[in-house]
């Protein structure tokens, strides 16, 4: 994480959290009758909005390195021209369409993006 971000956990996540590593509970203080405590995130953490920006600019830096082109009206749109023909990759939160003529150059494209992207 950039910037300075911080994750408020409440009632029963507090004692969750305090089971799998107990030092936390030298934290925990009590908000209206309830248990909260405070983190600070060091890493993407999923729904925060940083996180979906840190991907973003993962995802399409690997993108433009892989030669693809981001489409200027539409930032979640990138293209390429793959042996001779065009090769389009669109996406939308965690959703991916990727369509070329050629089966065997989408499969090549998802092999690099996994090899890329750690999965």
């Amino acid at each position: 994480m950039e910037d300075f971000v911080l994750s408020k956990l409440v009632g029963e996540a507090v004692d969750n959290i305090c089971q799998v590593n107990p030092k936390y509970e030298n934290f925990v203080v009590i908000e209206n009758g309830k248990k909260v405590l405070y983190l600070q995130l060091l890493k993407a953490l999923y729904g925060c909005v940083q996180s979906a920006l840190l991907w973003y600019d993962l995802f399409t830096n690997t993108l433009v390195q892989m030669g693809f082109k981001l489409n200027p009206y539409n930032l979640c749109v990138a293209n390429s021209q793959i042996k001779g023909k065009q090769c389009t990759i669109a996406w939308y939160v965690n959703d991916n369409k990727i369509s070329h003529v050629d089966d065997t150059v989408v499969t090549n494209i998802i092999e690099r993006l996994k090899s890329s992207l750690g999965k």
